[in-house]
């Protein structure tokens, strides 16, 4: 963004008068604005700015709400610490990580712990025992030992071997899945059989949403939804597969709100137990005036869009928005069909209206 800001006004002009511009009468020409934003088309193109004809079209009915992903029920698994010991996760291992089944995920190691490594300590006991045994062993065929002293040599040394089960100091995944949940810290002290982290198995994921009952009769057909850690991307049930489970009264975490489940394959991008704003869409709608979201820039609350007149000028129009279904935006006023918006690097036009005026310029339409 940097080097927008440092390259843009020296490619860029904005007139804000008609003084500074050379226009024929206004009845002969239908694009005659003050406020007109230059931007010389090579400078759009190099910055990606298009532009798209609004039209009318359908839209649904279309409801804005919270959810939650799910795992899919019996398709989560968890690993637990095999250990007592401090815990260090793999490199590459975070939540949304996929892991290979018998792949390890961490290290436990009781070398720092206070009263030192259990298995470290019954392996020397376990050597010393051995090594004791095989002396006593040597001395009673030589007559020199008692039965006796052989017999507790051969007991000790049995018990040791007993003692001695050491511990993977690697966990490792039964399952082949996507990371779901790390419930402690690198660093932290855990003890044997403490969980450490989910897998989820399946490729199937459940999408709950909180319909408000005031919208209880909404007839839903899919939905559109954003995760909260990817707010840039926007998924669509059918488009991932996947259908309308139920929508009634089951419990939900809010009283007031109607859970609706929707069933859908995860795309290896999608995290379990994640959050997400849900677009429940209803019926189509006919003869809607919509726009890209991309086409919006926000100022203090307000929404704008920006008009291309002609090849190198650009007009801000203020609109009022509805509804949105994740892609798109309904429109209720400020911007007209046949009008010739900027749909994408509407950024850049805005960066070249705050640029400033050249001196000079001049413009003819």
């Amino acid at each position: 963004m940097k080097y927008l800001l440092y390259f843009l006004p020296l490619l860029i002009s904005v007139s804000c008068s008609n003084a500074e511009h050379s226009h024929e009468s206004e009845e002969t020409t239908p694009h005659h604005h003050t406020d007109e934003i230059t931007l010389m088309p090579e400078t759009a193109k190099r910055f990606g700015v298009e532009t798209s004809i609004v039209e009318l079209g359908d839209f649904c009915e279309t409801v804005t709400v919270s959810g939650e992903i799910y795992p899919e029920v019996n398709q989560e698994y968890t690993i637990s610490a095999t250990k007592n010991g401090i815990v260090n996760f793999l490199r590459g291992i975070n939540i949304g990580s996929k892991i290979i089944k018998g792949e390890p995920v961490a290290n436990i190691s009781s070398n720092t712990v206070i009263g030192g490594d259990d298995d470290i300590k019954a392996k020397i006991t376990l050597e010393n025992a051995e090594r004791e045994y095989n002396r006593m062993t040597a001395l009673y065929e030589e007559k020199i030992i008692t039965e006796r002293d052989y017999i507790a040599a051969k007991e000790a040394f049995q018990q040791a071997q007993n003692a001695y089960k050491p511990q993977t100091s690697a966990p490792v995944s039964a399952v082949t899945g996507i990371v779901t949940s790390i419930y402690v810290n690198n660093g932290a002290y855990v003890e044997v059989g403490m969980p450490i982290a989910t897998i989820s198995a399946g490729n199937s994921l459940i999408l709950r949403a909180d319909l408000p009952e005031r919208f209880g009769k909404l007839p839903i057909t899919d939905a559109n939804f954003k995760l909260q850690y990817a707010t840039d991307t926007v998924y669509n049930v059918a488009a991932l597969g996947g259908k309308l489970l139920s929508r009634d009264a089951l419990t939900t975490s809010s009283a007031g709100y109607l859970p609706v489940y929707f069933k859908f394959n995860n795309d290896n991008n999608i995290i379990a137990n994640s959050f997400a704003e849900v677009f429940l869409k209803g019926n189509v709608r006919h003869n809607v005036l919509s726009i890209p979201i991309s086409a919006l820039t926000e100022e203090q609350g307000d929404y704008f869009v920006y008009e291309k007149v002609d090849a190198e000028c650009y007009v801000k129009h203020l609109i009022s928005v509805g509804a949105t279904d994740g892609y798109r935006i309904e429109v209720l006023s400020g911007i007209a069909p046949e009008m010739e918006i900027v749909t994408n690097g509407a950024i850049i036009v805005k960066l070249a209206a705050n640029a400033g005026a050249v001196p000079g310029h001049s413009h003819e339409h």
